[in-house]
């Protein structure tokens, strides 16, 4: 069962673009692997107005802080480009 995080981090992206690594309660998450990007539709109908993007940008990766046992994120991009960390896979 995942466990909602909705934190703000920081996120190092590879040349790619692919996150690689993430700051999370002051400690790095480093990527383990090749991380998926996941679009999400959005129910753009429900808000006011006219929608600036109908898609959310998810990636699903594993990472590990140290040498802690991996777990699994899913990490959320604005359209800003800020980042959250929305989900703990465990």
């Amino acid at each position: 069962m995942p466990h909602i995080i909705d934190a703000p981090v920081d996120v190092e992206l590879s040349p790619d673009g692919d996150p690689r690594a993430f700051i999370w309660n002051r400690f790095e998450h480093t990527v383990i692997g090749q991380p998926q990007a996941v679009f999400k539709r959005t129910r753009w109908w429900e808000n006011e107005g006219t929608p600036t993007r109908i898609d959310t940008e998810l990636w699903r990766l594993d990472a590990c802080r140290g040498g802690e046992e991996q777990h699994r994120y899913d990490l959320r991009r604005s359209t800003d480009g800020s980042w959250t960390l929305a989900l703990d896979w465990g």
